[in-house]
Parts: structure tokens; sequence; C-alpha cells
């Protein structure tokens, strides 16, 4: 009997729009920041988007917010988590003890000067872009924000956060 070989050409995202924030400020103040300005009402999420980079278990904090009347859900990710990773005791150490070192890792490895990633799914009403821009430009903490090609990104799958 031949086997059935089956082929995905194309896979049928949802389709979702990315915004680079470039802001110094820690990612609940940014939340609140958006939240007062871009009139959105972001919360902590429960799960943080976890990743294991070899034996390192990195957390990058998530604020979701769910707007039923525009049909649109909203992502606010930090870009940048520190990883900690554990040595073990070295033979010359006096009290054998763990050397603890810390590493920058990113969500988006190819955009490593952004602090935090805006996600914008919208299912049947399109946010202008253009506008939510100027609006997250005019807050000062904000250094800049500029939208990504959704074609630019290489990590995809780092995006879903369901």
């Amino acid at each position: 009997m031949p086997a059935h070989k089956l082929v995905l050409d194309e896979v049928f995202e949802k389709p979702f729009r990315l915004m680079a924030i470039h802001s110094s400020v820690e990612e609940y103040k940014l939340a609140f920041l958006l939240n007062k300005h871009l009139d959105l009402k972001l919360a902590r999420s429960r799960k943080d988007v976890d990743f294991q980079v070899g034996a390192m278990q990195v957390l990058f904090a998530l604020y979701t917010f769910e707007d039923l009347q525009q049909y649109r859900n909203y992502h606010l990710v930090s870009n940048v988590a520190k990883g900690e990773q554990v040595a073990n005791a070295t033979s010359n150490s006096l009290f054998g003890e763990e050397q603890v070192s810390f590493q920058k890792i990113y969500l988006l490895p190819e955009f490593k000067k952004v602090d935090f990633l805006l996600k914008i799914e919208d299912d049947s009403f399109p946010v202008s872009e253009e506008q939510l821009l100027k609006q997250i430009k005019e807050i000062p903490q904000i250094t800049t924000a500029y939208s990504i090609d959704f074609h630019q990104i290489k990590s995809k799958e780092n995006l879903i956060f369901d």
C-alpha cells in the first residue's frame, strides 16, 4: 500500500499587527501609560510567556486586553528578559558555592534593540496604525515606536500567546 503524503502549502494565521516600542520604563509603567493615553485596559496576564532556552527557564511579562466592542485583542510583551544560569561549584572555590550568571534573552532575537512589543489582533475592524503610532509617540516616556512588517519576523512562533 503506498504511503500518502500531505503537504500544507499555506498556513492560515490569525491576522495581527506588531508595533515596536522603545522605552526605558518598566513594563507595568508602560502598560499604565498605554492605558491612560490610548484608553485601553491592559492587565497583567496570569501566565507569562515562558521559554526554555538551553537549561534556562525564561519568563517574559505579558499584559493583555480584550476589546469586545471592537473585536480586538491587545498584547503588550517585554522583548527582553534576564535568564539565570546556575553553574556548578568550581574546585577552586573556598566554600563550594554555585556561580549564578545572568544573560539577556530576547523574545524576537532579530529585533534586539526593541524593548516592548504591542501585538494587535483584529478580526473585523482594522485599527489605524498611523493614528495609534502617533498617540504612542506622544507619550513622553516613550522614545520611539514603529510598525514591524510581518515578513521581517523570523521567529513568529514566539508571538503565539495562547
